[in-house]
């Protein structure tokens, strides 16, 4: 418990020393996330998730759907790889990734690497993503998490574009069991993105629900 309330505190303090660097003004926007999913396992040490989500912006929405498998290869160690595709009002980017994880009492570890084919792009873009999460039991069927993330660019999807750290992100929930086989979360996500021309920072309320079988 004491270790979830000290990266409560922790990761807004982190967010909010990246978001006062002086190097570029800071845009503000706004989106919210609505997800669906199912989640259990398929074969001992093996798990599958399949996920349908909205994300709703000022312009046109995104949608996206999922799936993603990981397998426990022991010692808190486990292997995975998924599929995402995301449209954006026709504009479509396919999105293979293959991950590593590593989880000890509250602490969880995941490395991805994601390949991403987008419509009408010279090439195929990498990215790499390192995310730090806790996450700890608080009352009975009530779980809270905190997590930040690093999202860097490998390679652009045009030809001769930048390598880069993409996005910064910083997140926090709850999630409730609801039945033995259903469960219910919120959270907030802070999206920064740093720019050369300017930097982003989104505010990302999200809504989730799964299904267990």
């Amino acid at each position: 418990m004491r270790s979830v309330n000290l990266a409560a505190r922790a990761l807004p303090l982190a967010a909010a020393t990246v978001l006062l660097q002086p190097s570029a003004a800071l845009a503000d926007e706004s989106e919210f996330w609505i997800e669906l999913a199912a989640k259990g396992d398929i074969a001992e040490g093996t798990s599958l998730k399949v996920e349908v989500e909205q994300r709703r912006k000022t312009g046109p929405d995104e949608y996206i759907v999922g799936a993603v498998v990981d397998h426990e290869i022991g010692n808190g160690f486990s292997l995975g790889g998924g599929i995402e595709i995301h449209d954006i009002d026709g504009f479509t980017e396919v999105r293979p990734y293959q991950q590593v994880g590593f989880s000890t009492g509250i602490l969880s570890l995941r490395t991805r690497i994601e390949e991403r084919f987008y419509d009408n792009s010279d090439r195929m873009a990498l990215r790499l993503r390192q995310r730090v999460q806790l996450s700890d039991t608080i009352a009975p069927r009530l779980k809270a998490s905190a997590s930040a993330e690093l999202l860097y660019q490998l390679r652009d999807r045009n030809d001769g574009g930048p390598e880069r750290v993409d996005q910064l992100r910083f997140a926090a929930g709850l999630t409730y069991r609801v039945a033995e086989r259903f469960e219910v979360s919120g959270g907030y996500l802070l999206q920064l993105r740093p720019r050369p021309g300017g930097d982003t920072y989104t505010h990302v309320p999200q809504l989730s629900a799964a299904y267990r079988f």
